[in-house]
């Protein structure tokens, strides 16, 4: 079974090339449009990590990675901005984002960022299957 990614964005059509060049490096994902309608997906579907933008209509990323966090506290978050902030950085390390990269980005440093999340519950996934 593919890992599942779960992308919050309200840029759709970011969404969509994002989630198309997941799939092609061996991704599944679904896409969300808002905090709102991520946590309706994580309600109902299990995802291996998150990947949120931080500014959004209404609830922002962090507000999101502080959701995630409370209720899926071993949920990998990836965080992505376009703003360059080392507070904002700062800030959603401390909440618990397992990753943060900034807009623009290279689609290959996107997914590396995604593979070094998920990097850390497969070493532990192979320790217990060992």
């Amino acid at each position: 079974m593919l890992p599942r990614i779960l992308i919050v964005d309200d840029d759709e059509g970011l969404a969509r090339i994002i989630g198309e060049y997941l799939s092609a490096c061996g991704f599944d994902s679904e896409p969300a449009a808002s905090a709102a309608q991520a946590r309706n997906c994580l309600m109902r579907s299990k995802y291996a990590a998150v990947l949120s933008d931080f500014q959004m209509p209404g609830e922002s990323g962090l507000d999101l990675l502080s959701h995630v966090k409370s209720r899926y506290p071993g949920l990998p978050f990836v965080m992505m901005t376009g703003a360059r902030s080392s507070r904002l950085k700062h800030e959603a390390m401390m909440m618990g984002s397992s990753g943060y990269i900034e807009k623009p980005f290279r689609l290959e440093d996107l997914v590396k960022a995604v593979a070094a999340v998920l990097a850390p519950a497969d070493q532990e996934t192979a320790k217990l299957a060992s």
